[in-house]
């Protein structure tokens, strides 16, 4: 940002120092190193990702100032990128991401044209492209090379020892059937991939047998992989597909996901056998080192698809299921009937073709309790299709919206205090900081007129991301709360260790005071709960208030702040509207 002149007209920021610029850079390697390692497979940690990154991140800020630009260096850090391992195709689109704000804003580089900036991050996709065209081709002449040798080897034999050329001709056979394997089977646990797994379900579903899909999700799987390590990880992985395999010998086990596996059964008998089956392999004890390991699974079920149906589509029905077993707890399975299925496809059809230009913005007013008088306004995205919201946060998209709907409300609300609550992964984006602070900067809003909140499970017993950015944003002065917080004794320890402007009930407490008297164990409990609040320095606010009964119940009970149908309901989709009520 530029630093304003008495006269309002702007002047150039004062030179950073290189500390300043190193952590800068640290900074951009840092968030570059978590976003691939978190989004692709890749075989290192984050933070062994983190040095090297950071050496690519000083090459092209000076491959941006060089005169002529150093496309050459930008093509090199496309490179290094596939000499690291991270080749898969979000790793690229991670990058691009990543590297293009600070490039077009780091005031170091600031008045670069951003042409310059285009071509550079395009000389990168060039350099990681063609380095992914090498690395092919080297393994293809690799293959061919060992095949070569062998031919070479027969004729030889058959020249001098004819004899011989049997055993030379069995070494070649086996040698294809090995290269068939590597390209047919996971290279980790020796199951087949994904592939091969499609070929076998094709061809099962063609042959009208009844036909049993179960998607199953190691729990907890990103806890292990960056808890043990790589190495350990995959030792754990390895043995979990040993004990399946073992457990369900007349059925298919495949691996083509790092957290999971696919089985497939030739029947529809009863799947709980089965389940119970798989929940006894997967949470066996693996001894590793001096390490004893256990974990559960979540499991999705589909059964008797229809005659010839598309294989794609049984997987992502399988998928579906898993979904909804994730959703109903760790261990829990789940089988999908067909009207889920219908329901669900065109949820996931309507997530993966959303655009901003269908989202519309929704204000509810919220009022003190004391006076009734207007003191913010919450800000929503109101969905067309019921369901939407925890598909776009199940799918990871739900940080794009967050990203939207602040963007949209903080330039449209002027006269009241912002509310605006996150999702738990809007609370962990790690762009959640810059994201807030530049949405201020180009809107205007003062910080001290927004105020974020998180869910109160995230910030306590969650995502440590989800911490920081509370702590971060509440530094630089936005105001932060907590909603969806339920009085857990956990969280009620924890109030006074974060700075939290406000807390905001869970519906479910609001619905349990509804028609309980201010003397019952219930009036009780949430007397001393918002008091309990208080002594933390927030405020107590609660929602979906529908009568002045309610609204007096809330105001005796010690809460601050309300909003509701009592208060306008108001769904509209302009804040001025609220007022004017």
């Amino acid at each position: 940002m530029t630093e304003p002149l008495r006269n309002g007209g702007p002047r150039a920021p004062a030179a950073r120092s290189a500390k300043d610029r190193e952590k800068a850079r640290v900074k951009v390697a840092r968030k570059w190193a978590y976003l691939i390692s978190s989004t692709a497979y890749v075989p290192l940690e984050h933070t062994d990702l983190e040095q090297p990154l950071l050496e690519m991140v000083h090459a092209l800020f000076a491959a941006l100032t060089a005169e002529p630009l150093g496309l050459e260096a930008a093509e090199r850090a496309g490179a290094r990128l596939v000499s690291l391992n991270c080749v898969d195709k979000s790793s690229l689109q991670t990058t691009i991401d990543v590297l293009a704000g600070p490039l077009l804003t780091d005031d170091d580089v600031r008045g670069r044209p951003p042409e310059h900036v285009v071509r550079l991050l395009g000389a990168l996709a060039a350099g990681f492209a063609e380095a992914i065209r090498r690395r092919t081709t080297d393994q293809q002449e690799a293959m061919c090379r060992a095949l070569l040798e062998v031919a070479k080897k027969a004729m030889h034999a058959a020249e001098n020892r004819q004899s011989d050329f049997g055993d030379t001709s069995t070494e070649l056979t086996l040698l294809r059937r090995q290269l068939s394997h590597q390209l047919l089977h996971d290279p980790l646990t020796g199951l087949p991939n994904r592939q091969f797994f499609s070929t076998r379900l094709e061809e099962v579903l063609n042959s009208g047998s009844p036909t049993t899909l179960y998607r199953i999700e190691l729990n907890g799987f990103s806890v292990f992989n960056e808890g043990l390590g790589g190495p350990r990880t995959d030792t754990l992985m390895t043995a979990i597909a040993v004990r399946l395999r073992s457990a369900m010998p007349d059925m298919m086990v495949a691996r083509f996901d790092r957290a999971g596996f696919t089985v497939l059964q030739e029947s529809t008998t009863s799947p709980a056998d089965v389940v119970a089956t798989i929940h006894d392999a997967i949470s066996a004890t693996t001894r590793i080192a001096d390490l004893g390991l256990r974990t559960s699974a979540s499991v999705g079920v589909v059964q008797s698809p229809p005659h010839r149906a598309d294989p794609v589509e049984f997987l992502q029905a399988g998928d579906i299921a898993l979904r909804h077993a994730r959703r109903e707890g760790p261990g829990r399975w789940r089988l999908l009937m067909p009207d889920e299925d219908a329901h669900d496809r065109r949820l996931l059809r309507a997530a993966a073709t959303l655009d901003s230009a269908r989202l519309t913005t929704g204000y509810r007013l919220r009022v003190g309790l004391t006076d009734e008088q207007p003191v913010g306004v919450d800000a929503f995205v109101r969905w067309e299709e019921p369901g939407l919201a925890d598909v776009l946060e199940q799918t990871g998209q739900s940080p794009r919206i967050g990203r939207w709907l602040l963007r949209d409300a903080c330039g449209r609300v002027t006269s009241l205090p912002l509310s605006v609550r996150l999702s738990p992964n809007q609370s962990a984006a790690p762009d959640l900081v810059d994201t807030v602070l530049a949405v201020l900067d180009e809107t205007e809003l003062s910080a001290s007129r927004l105020q974020l909140a998180m869910p109160a499970s995230e910030v306590f017993e969650g995502r440590a991301r989800s911490a920081d950015n509370l702590s971060s944003l509440a530094a630089a002065g936005v105001g932060m709360a907590v909603h969806d917080f339920g009085g857990d004794p956990s969280e009620v320890v924890r109030l006074g260790g974060f700075p939290l402007r406000a807390v905001a009930l869970t519906a479910r407490l609001v619905s349990q005071a509804r028609g309980a008297s201010r003397k019952s164990l219930v009036g009780k409990a949430l007397t001393n709960l918002a008091a309990m609040v208080h002594e933390s320095g927030a405020v107590v606010a609660v929602d979906d208030v529908r009568s002045r009964r309610e609204a007096e119940w809330w105001r005796h009970a010690g809460a601050d702040t309300a909003s509701g149908a009592l208060f306008g309901g108001g769904q509209r989709a302009d804040p001025a509207d609220l007022l004017e009520e």
